[in-house]
């Protein structure tokens, strides 16, 4: 069911470019071009959902240097919910609740950028992903589970595309599609038991308020 949702939402961003060239056909005036600086999302991964926040470093009259910031939390793809007689929820064979906090370093290019007017444009994005990996122990309550956390560490690269579309002057909004490659690098991670986790990477869907100046 996840895969087929992620599929969906991949095959809608690749058509969006057809959004464009309805704006295009519109004739709609273009709005005094504005450049982001920051941006806050949420994320819906192959492991779960998260939030982000990145920061846009103009290096280029169409790229960027982008610092991007996430925090989600990892499941493994085979995990199945239960629930017993009272309603409460339990995973079977789970023995570790998993966090991952990445901070994407990489470079945003703008494409088509003086050939399609309008507001909306396509970009293409890749770099690498430092990134820390914490768990706390499953058969603990969420908050007290923190006292017995363990770190670890994954590392790889990313890359994506993306479109943005300009609101206003102030503000605008991205969708973004991004693979990403995080080997563990270190200590095993464990969601499920004798289950290492080699790969905390997949792709990832990114819905972005932009902050622009």
């Amino acid at each position: 069911m996840r895969t087929a949702v992620m599929a969906a939402l991949v095959i809608s961003l690749l058509l969006m470019p057809v959004m464009v060239s309805a704006q295009i056909n519109n004739n709609q005036v273009k709005l005094t071009e504005k450049r982001s600086h920051w941006a806050v999302g949420i994320m819906y991964t192959d492991n779960g959902f998260g939030v982000s926040g990145t920061h846009f470093r103009d290096i280029g009259r169409t790229t960027d240097l982008t610092f991007k910031l996430s925090i989600s939390g990892v499941t493994d793809p085979s995990e199945v919910e239960y629930y017993d007689y009272w309603g409460n929820s339990y995973t079977a064979g789970k023995v570790n609740r998993v966090f991952l906090t990445s901070l994407s370093i990489g470079l945003k290019k703008n494409i088509f950028y003086d050939d399609i007017e309008g507001n909306f444009k396509p970009f293409i994005r890749a770099g690498v992903a430092p990134s820390f990996v914490l768990t706390t122990p499953y058969d603990r309550s969420f908050f007290k589970a923190f006292g017995y956390a363990q770190p670890g560490f994954a590392f790889g690269p990313y890359g994506g595309i993306g479109i943005e579309y300009q609101e206003s002057n102030t503000i605008g909004m991205s969708i973004t599609a991004d693979y990403y490659y995080l080997p563990v690098i270190g200590r095993e991670i464990l969601s499920l038991k004798d289950k290492p986790m080699n790969n905390l990477g997949g792709i990832q869907l990114t819905f972005n308020f932009l902050f622009l100046h």
